[in-house]
């Protein structure tokens, strides 16, 4: 079955269009790298925005003279910062250890009674199933999250932990497979200025390769959706009814 079909047939509105979102990210700054723009135009349509962070943020950092203590406080903060410049009403820190020996299924168990009790009309994460992915962090928190919109719905599992709730839909962002490319040119630079607010993570030598390469990236999606003799930035995303998460192996060219 092809996409816009799946659409057509469950009435799902586009990402612009939802009236709340969820977006569960491995650690304190992903949000941004993967949908800051696109967060941003969200929040300015009004869009309720909440977050959930998995870890801790504690290996953020190359420097040994850091404690994880002392790097999860820097973290929880450049957190709070980039909520503000973001528009994002609502964010949490789950407090599993970055990096650590936690798993999908413990993940998902705290998971979906979070779900349930914000009922969002999407729920947003990282895509563990791009090619070559090997953060751990990153490939346990999209599945749990996956999983979590399959049991979120089921009135048997986790019974009394909040009434079910099925998501409509999620949206992966760092996808391979992409299928919504959303025009960001507006909100592209307030991308960048939440990145940068991340001052752990990009304050460093490597900033102008980093916004260099993922600004190109954008504008290659841009001239490629939008047209060669345009200019402009695209974000894009892998978005699925939750009923494709699972038997539904024609959601990969969906």
């Amino acid at each position: 079955m092809e996409y816009e079909t799946m659409r057509q047939m469950l009435g799902l509105p586009s990402l612009l269009e939802i009236p709340s979102l969820l977006v569960i990210e491995p650690h304190p700054d992903d949000n941004e790298v993967g949908a800051g723009a696109t967060i941003k135009r969200l929040t300015e349509r009004g869009v309720h925005v909440a977050y959930l962070t998995v870890t801790d943020g504690r290996a953020g950092t190359e420097d040994p003279s850091v404690t994880a203590e002392e790097m999860v406080r820097i973290r929880m903060g450049e957190r709070q910062r980039v909520n503000q410049l973001l528009g994002v009403e609502v964010s949490f820190n789950l407090g599993f250890e970055d990096g650590g020996d936690w798993s999908e299924h413990q993940l998902m168990m705290t998971l979906v009674p979070l779900i349930r009790q914000f009922r969002p009309a999407m729920v947003m994460t990282v895509d563990p199933w791009t090619p070559y992915e090997s953060h751990p962090d990153h490939v346990k928190t999209g599945k749990a999250v996956a999983a979590s919109l399959i049991y979120a719905k089921n009135g048997v599992a986790l019974k009394g932990q909040g009434d079910p709730y099925d998501v409509p839909q999620i949206a992966f962002y760092g996808s391979a497979y992409p299928n919504q490319f959303i025009d960001v040119s507006d909100t592209w630079s307030n991308k960048l200025e939440a990145m940068q607010a991340h001052t752990s993570q990009f304050d460093l030598p490597n900033w102008p390769l980093v916004s260099g390469f993922l600004t190109e990236e954008a504008a290659r999606l841009y001239r490629e959706h939008f047209g060669m003799e345009k200019t402009g930035y695209v974000e894009a995303f892998k978005v699925l009814s939750s009923m494709q998460l699972h038997f539904f192996p024609e959601a990969v060219r969906s």
